[in-house]
């Protein structure tokens, strides 16, 4: 699981750094939830929210849908 997480995020990356900021892994538990930190200037945007259910979540259960995504900034 944590290959296809890491696959996704460096898949965004170039995304987010164009708009001055990073996605970093934090936990994958066993129960499937998967915490990401949104980091620079996206954690404090205020379009996080859409680019987490649209973005993150979406492109995440694309290849893991049973996953739980909690995005933190």
């Amino acid at each position: 699981m944590r290959d296809e997480v890491m696959k996704v995020i460096s898949e965004l990356a170039p995304v987010l750094k164009g708009d001055g900021g990073e996605l970093e892994l934090k936990e994958i538990t066993d129960d499937g939830t998967v915490t990401i930190c949104m980091t620079g200037l996206c954690g404090s945007c205020n379009a996080m929210l859409w680019t987490h259910r649209l973005r993150i979540e979406r492109a995440i259960h694309k290849k893991l849908p049973n996953a739980k995504v909690i995005v933190k900034a």
